[in-house]
């Protein structure tokens, strides 16, 4: 405990003195009190000096600081594994052993319990929980997630060691040096088995090609076994194989050749017939979805020079096969403006005469998304007529990073987190005046100042859509994010920004950005937009939704204002085919969009229910713990108990008191002054 003062204590070298020559006067220098003793004359001087002393210390605004130390018991932290694979019996033993832990060790641990399966469930909130996948990785890196910078006594992690989704957990580092424990639950016993456990093709090919399908096959225990595997389109059989099984543990490689022959989302399926004695079936079939296109977009990018942008930007695109990439120097371009459905202008225009090459491509209706480099004429770009102008001096740039705007519903653009961290490009320094249909992706960052200037923009005008990005150095972003993750969240932007200026717009009055193709369980979304017949954006006339399941059945929804826009959201939907058709109905007429998605059925985790103990183990001897079967919880609740490593930290921290408020100082004071002013009174010296 300790006391100190806002203001210098060497004002009190001024004011205590003073306080005793006050004093001294008053009592003693020429004192009218002569019948007073000269020990009542003391008292009552001491009294008044004292009160002095006091508020001379109080005017200097002191602190009592004290010392507080808190004992901070180490946690437990349980994971239970609550995916499909896990059995309702292995359910209850670990819930009876997660009640028997925090009953048995909450002498030493504060002891928590999480599930999880395809994500650790740390809310109420159950719609988060996806029981089709088990992340293993996820629930490690949670440690590090939910409990950064906490005292970690020990981890335990309850599942079956089926991993289907995220990294492996023995690759996972932990930021606690907590001990990890393991309870092996499932079965590790091989029974006879024929698993279908990887079915592989192309997600788009072109019409008339023919495609290949990949499926590995697995089998155990079924030596001398023979059966058929079908593949089938639509549900119609289009070619069978003979499998004959080798060996106890066997592996096959099965590959289909077909030709596609209808556009839009093409269901193919590989089913294997069930061999008697199989103890799981559930695994013997799988479907895979190709999106047959008419045939590859084209994208020519047209520049001055190589530049590290284009490499980077040509790399994005033709990640798709759906693409067709041509780099084409302006000076040697022939001109010829119907031989590619987009272009990409990187640095243009530079002059007057890049200006006359290029303006008759935005006549001629193709659209295109400009790159705004430092070697842009902004005069020049101004006439291109993309909905947009700058005002700004040439050669003059900003230093800006981005920022994602949440109201952007053109297409989904994912949350980003490390992009605060990117490194900066040059944006021309000046004012943007938007004066058409827009939407910004991204908005420029200038340090950490968020500007309403755009970064990524899209404009729209007589059914042309336009797309800008006004930088330079978007190479930077793609190499910084390949040496910090495994993401592509850079590439995938630049994918979606070519995607949606590639199709070109129909002038019609109502667009509909509908899914194609979802995982079961996954959320399904329609995001819409009304045209007025001044085809400007409006949302007043309700929207409608009708939605058709194969076996006839419809649901109707309506979709909800959305800025100036709509969006409706369908939940998670069984797998299966759906038709859709969204209309709008007003004065006389009715405006209609139709199409079709499919929900892909989801059974990575029954495709292998042999339990894998041989990772937990790895994993809780990697991590300082140890492997315990579900018959051990006694053992490892022990073990628990006696872990030398889970100890309690204390923590202290200071508590500042100010005097001022101390009310038994003021009470004091006053009781002094009062006795002294009695005296003084009662005696007839005041």
């Amino acid at each position: 405990m300790a006391i100190s003062f806002e203001l210098s204590w060497t004002w009190l070298l001024l004011m205590i003195p003073l306080a005793v020559v006050v004093v001294w006067w008053l009592y003693f220098y020429k004192s009218r009190q002569e019948e007073w003793s000269e020990r009542l004359k003391t008292i009552l001087a001491g009294m008044r000096l004292t009160a002095f002393i006091i508020i001379a210390v109080l005017l200097l605004r002191p602190f009592l600081i004290q010392i507080i130390e808190e004992e901070e018991k180490p946690r437990l932290v349980i994971y239970t594994d609550q995916s499909a694979s896990i059995s309702e019996s292995d359910k209850a033993e670990v819930s009876g052993f997660v009640d028997r832990a925090k009953t048995e060790l909450k002498d030493k641990y504060k002891v928590e319990s999480f599930p999880f399966a395809s994500e650790v469930n740390t809310s109420d909130d159950s719609t988060k929980f996806d029981p089709l996948f088990t992340d293993l990785g996820g629930a490690m890196n949670s440690v590090n997630d939910d409990f950064y910078g906490e005292n970690i006594g020990a981890v335990v992690i309850a599942s079956d060691g089926i991993q289907n989704k995220g990294l492996d957990p023995r690759y996972v580092s932990l930021s606690s040096d907590a001990r990890v424990f393991a309870i092996a639950l499932g079965d590790t016993s091989v029974r006879a088995d024929i698993e279908l456990s990887q079915v592989l093709s192309n997600r788009l090919a072109f019409l008339n090609n023919d495609i290949e399908i990949k499926s590995r096959v697995l089998a155990y225990k079924l030596k001398g076994k023979a059966t058929i595997v079908h593949l089938l389109k639509d549900g119609k059989e289009i070619d069978t194989k003979k499998l004959t099984i080798d060996e106890d543990d066997n592996s096959v490689e099965l590959n289909f050749i077909t030709q596609t022959q209808s556009i839009g989302l093409n269901k193919y399926s590989i089913a294997i017939d069930i061999i008697e004695g199989e103890v799981n079936e559930l695994n013997n079939s799988s479907d895979i979805y190709v999106d047959v296109l008419d045939n590859r977009t084209k994208v020519k990018i047209l520049a001055h020079a190589p530049h590290p942008d284009i490499a980077a930007m040509k790399k994005s695109i033709e990640q798709s096969d759906q693409y067709e990439v041509e780099v084409v120097l302006l000076d040697e371009w022939d001109q010829k403006i119907k031989t590619a459905d987009l272009y990409i202008f990187h640095g243009l225009p530079s002059d007057g005469n890049d200006l006359n090459k290029i303006k008759p491509i935005l006549k001629e209706g193709v659209q295109t998304l400009s790159v705004v480099t430092n070697g842009v004429s902004i005069r020049h770009f101004n006439q291109l007529g993309l909905g947009f102008t700058i005002e700004a001096a040439r050669n003059k740039s900003d230093e800006v990073t981005g920022s994602i705007n949440e109201q952007f519903n053109l297409f989904n653009l994912e949350k980003n987190n490390d992009l605060k961290r990117f490194p900066p490009l040059l944006a021309p320094f000046g004012n943007y005046i938007i004066n058409s249909s827009h939407q910004v992706a991204l908005f420029q960052k200038v340090g950490n100042i968020e500007t309403q200037n755009p970064l990524l923009l899209f404009t729209e005008q007589d059914g042309l859509k336009n797309g800008a990005l006004l930088s330079e150095g978007w190479w930077r972003w793609r190499m910084f994010e390949a040496s910090i993750s495994n993401d592509h969240w850079v590439d995938m932007v630049f994918q979606k920004a070519v995607q949606y200026l590639a199709i070109k717009q129909k002038r019609t009055r109502i667009n509909v950005s509908a899914p194609r193709q979802l995982q079961e369980r996954q959320e399904v979304v329609f995001n819409a937009e009304y045209y007025n017949e001044s085809f400007e954006l409006s949302n007043e006339p309700p929207m409608e939704l009708s939605v058709t399941d194969s076996s006839g059945n419809t649901i109707d929804y309506r979709f909800k204002n959305n800025s100036n826009a709509y969006r409706t959201s369908l939940g998670a939907l069984p797998p299966g085919s759906y038709d859709w058709k969204a209309s709008v109905s007003l004065n006389g007429e009715t405006f209609e969009e139709k199409g079709t998605f499919t929900v892909k059925e989801n059974r990575s985790e029954f495709v292998n229910l042999v339990a894998n103990h041989a990772l937990l183990n790895d994993l809780s001897k990697k991590k300082g713990g140890a492997l315990f079967q579900k018959e051990e919880s006694e053992a490892l609740i022990q073990s628990l108990k006696t872990l030398e490593s889970a100890k309690p930290i204390i923590r202290s921290s200071k508590s500042w008191t100010s005097l001022i408020e101390w009310k038994l100082i003021l009470f004091i004071i006053v009781i002094m002054l009062s006795i002294e002013w009695f005296f003084r009174k009662y005696t007839g010296y005041v």
